[in-house]
């Protein structure tokens, strides 16, 4: 087994026990067109803060870089998505901007290239008949 392939298993072990136990990781260098981001296209209710968006986005971002091209199922990875969703009082997280763009970011660090993002087992199923979705990911990307 390769080193990466073990730093990755380790990442994703941590976020594990992180997301079981409650506690938040989060990714905090963001550029400046991300603060930018109006509230319409970046709120999930009217009580998503700006700051809450930011940690939301940092965790997402931390959990798809540990997962990285691994083999994690479809099912594991929407568990652990909702999770950190419902840690940062995210209501449908499916339907929020701002999960696609943090998994892009996330995908990014891995150092896969765009042309392999619809590849990722984990994602085929979020993506399913979503395009909207995937032009998302590219965007965090």
């Amino acid at each position: 087994m390769n080193i990466r392939k073990l730093f990755h298993m380790f990442i994703a072990m941590v976020m594990g026990i992180c997301l079981c136990s409650g506690c938040s990781i989060s990714y905090s260098s963001k550029s400046s067109s991300d603060s930018s981001r109006s509230s319409s296209e970046s709120s999930s209710g009217p009580s998503t803060s700006d700051e809450t968006r930011k940690a939301y986005e940092g965790d997402v971002t931390t959990y798809t870089f540990a997962i990285g091209t691994g083999e994690t199922s479809p099912e594991d990875f929407l568990r652990g998505l909702s999770s950190i969703a419902e840690q940062h009082g995210i209501t449908d997280w499916e339907s929020y901007k701002p999960t696609y763009i943090a998994i892009g970011r996330g995908l990014k660090k891995t150092g896969i290239s765009r042309d392999q993002l619809q590849e990722l087992p984990y994602l085929q199923t979020l993506l399913l008949g979503q395009e909207k979705r995937l032009g998302y990911i590219k965007e965090g990307f």
